[in-house]
């Protein structure tokens, strides 16, 4: 059969027809003509209806590729690139859901089934006929001591089975063949993109073929027409059959773990604990108010029933309510508050390797390196330095030094000594004026003292809403760093929540930072949670992707049009999860989990959601239903259910109104 190398000048007459036939086409231009054929029309009159059903724009041609080019291995539609491949051989066994694989494969293609039933009584007849041959073989071998041959009673075997099956009226006899067209951009990506296809098929003893010089045959047979040019079938009873039926789309439900939501591919259930991936990291990219804190908050709740610690930097006093409900612990950090956090304090005793003299202050002094470049800008060669052995130098003046055994039980030093050893050093003496601020300035008492912290809680929130905006970065870091020697301190189930984490990524060494953190706290059985709205300040930094990549687990909530370019690069999204990530709904995204990803909804109970909804309308109707019951038991009454409003609230009356 010759192929067409030209570009067609329309699509073939069979797929017009069939386009006629499945849409409908053309029922005005055919009522038209009908009625022009029942009476006599002018030749003037003919050739305007002519001309106006020329100027009618049909479906077809909305549909229609712009070009079509037939070659003997491919199919170009306009500049997409198109193969056909057949099923020619099967499997003597085949398993239930063996197309999964291939329907949940990462690549555009159209997978066909054509399935045709045939005569049971001429199916019979045939097998019969077969048998007797069969049986006739096998005596033949005997009779010459010829040694048996296998394949041959396992095929009478079969036919045997097949008769009685067909027989009793439980199996019946059809054709069936399988189509897959492919798509790509470029030759290149269709022949690797063939290469996968084949030998994801083949794995399962399924052999295909190209349907060389049959491309346009092929192509018309994969479309939603039910027309079959290749005719390319195989006999095969129901039981095998019903195996090829794809019931099959991706699913994330595990035997343990917390649920996250609703898959929207098939309305099952997303299970999963994410400390059975290579790492319990995650980061949460969403446009504001697309539920990113909800998700999380619903995680935290669900994980703390299992034994979780949960540690929050919260920059906007969002888990508030939730940590008074577990009964956890909040520290608001600000100018006037009373809480402070020591940055030069040292872990207690850390585990490992970590545990040699010397390794301990050496590794606290490198903190206090990436704090202070965030505090004072830029820093010469020189002037870092004089910081490096003014730091050494005050935690001296405390008796702490390289030899010094357990230097965590030991009383650190402050920020106000350090400052003193500038103000005495050469060359330091305009750090120490900078940091004056922060001991004797303004920005006085947050980071100068003691700490007198606890974080003996299940739950532990730290809230810096109230801090300036210049102080934020540095708070976030510093409560980081008090964080992680409490961690390394012992080894338990915990997550850390870091709630607009793009604070820390405008820093390159806050961001440093928190990327060593990110890729060290497997080791310390910790999961380490990033949120963030502003996906060009966390993308944009040097660390902003490899500390995606280091987050087995990732949730993509609704986007905004100028972040979600981005995201599509990032994690190599198709258009069509790209399309689901700007149409999505409230708490509707992807779901990332290792190589697995759905669709999700995420979903929560009316007591869940009265507990971590930052609805302001939802929020404000709470305090006013709470402050409702207050004053009714403050007087004696009870409230009884009245039922749900049109919001979904319920809503209460006191006895005496009832």
């Amino acid at each position: 059969m010759a192929a067409n190398t030209q570009p067609s000048k329309g699509t073939p007459s069979i797929l017009i027809q069939a386009f006629d036939d499945l849409l409908g086409l053309h029922k005005q231009t055919t009522q038209v003509l009908r009625a022009a054929k029942q009476r006599d029309l002018t030749t003037e009159e003919r050739e305007t209806i002519a001309h106006y059903e020329e100027g009618l724009q049909k479906t077809l041609d909305l549909i229609a590729p712009a070009g079509m080019e037939v070659r003997a291995t491919e199919l170009v539609l306009n500049d997409v690139y198109s193969r056909t491949l057949y099923v020619y051989n099967w499997p003597n066994y085949a398993y239930p859901n063996w197309l999964s694989q291939a329907i949940n494969f990462d690549a555009q293609m159209d997978i066909v089934h054509f399935i045709y039933p045939t005569s049971n009584k001429a199916i019979m007849k045939m097998l019969r006929k077969k048998v007797a041959e069969m049986r006739s073989s096998i005596r033949i071998l005997e009779q010459r001591g010829i040694v048996r041959d296998p394949s041959l009673e396992a095929a009478l075997q079969d036919a045997e089975e097949l008769r009685d099956l067909l027989a009793r009226g439980r199996e019946k006899l059809y054709q069936f063949g399988m189509y897959i067209t492919i798509y790509a951009e470029d030759e290149e990506k269709l022949k690797r993109l063939q290469t996968d296809v084949e030998s994801l098929l083949g794995g399962k003893l399924v052999l295909s073929k190209p349907a060389f010089f049959q491309m346009e045959h092929g192509w018309i047979s994969s479309l939603p027409l039910a027309i079959d040019e290749l005719e390319i079938n195989r006999n095969m009873n129901t039981s095998p059959l019903a195996t090829s039926f794809p019931f099959s789309s991706s699913d994330l439900t595990d035997d343990h773990g917390i649920l996250y939501g609703i898959n929207r591919h098939n309305d099952s259930l997303v299970i999963f604990d994410r400390f059975d991936l290579p790492n319990a990291n995650a980061t949460v990219f969403a446009t504001s108010g697309a539920g990113k804190s909800f998700a999380v908050k619903l995680e935290i709740l669900r994980s703390m029933m299992f034994g979780t610690d949960v540690f929050v930097i919260d920059p906007e006093n969002e888990y508030v309510d939730l940590c008074k409900t577990v009964g956890g612990t909040y520290i608001p950090l600000s100018l006037q508050s009373s809480f402070r956090i020591n940055p030069f304090d040292l872990p207690k005793a850390v585990r490992g390797d970590d545990a040699q003299t010397g390794e301990v202050l050496r590794a606290a002094v490198i903190t206090l390196h990436g704090l202070f470049k965030i505090m004072l800008g830029t820093l010469t060669p020189a002037e870092d330095g004089i910081l490096d052995k003014a730091i050494l130098d005050t935690y001296a003046l405390r008796g702490i030094d390289l030899t010094t055994e357990n230097p965590g039980d030991m009383e650190p030093p402050t920020m106000h000594e350090l400052v003193d050893v500038l103000m005495t050093s050469d060359g330091g003496e305009n750090m120490a004026k900078t940091l004056q601020k922060y001991t004797d300035g303004s920005y006085a008492g947050l980071f100068n003292k003691q700490t007198n912290v606890e974080v003996d809680n299940q739950m532990v929130v730290f809230q810096i809403r109230d801090l300036e905006e210049q102080l934020r970065p540095i708070a976030m870091y510093i409560v980081l760093n008090f964080l992680w020697n409490r961690i390394r301190a012992e080894l338990k189930r915990r997550f850390l929540v870091i709630d607009e984490a793009w604070n820390l990524m405008q820093y390159d060494d806050s961001a440093r930072f928190l990327y060593g953190l990110i890729k060290r706290a497997r080791k310390y059985y910790l999961g380490v949670t990033t949120i963030t709205q502003d996906v060009e300040d966390f993308v944009n930094s040097p660390f902003g992707k490899p500390i995606i990549t280091n987050a087995a687990l990732q949730v993509l909530l609704k986007q905004s049009p100028t972040a979600v370019d981005n995201l599509q690069k990032l994690f190599y999204l198709t258009d069509g999860e790209k399309y689901l990530l700007l149409n999505s709904d409230v708490g509707q995204g992807l779901f990332f989990a290792g190589n697995k990803h759905v669709a999700i909804q995420i979903v929560a109970s009316p007591q869940e959601e009265e507990i971590i909804t930052t609805n302001p309308e939802e929020v404000l109707a709470i305090r006013k239903a709470q402050k409702r019951e207050e004053e009714a038991k403050k007087n004696g009454e009870e409230l009884i259910p009245k039922g749900i409003n049109s919001d979904g609230q319920l809503e209460q009356e006191t006895n005496e109104e009832v």
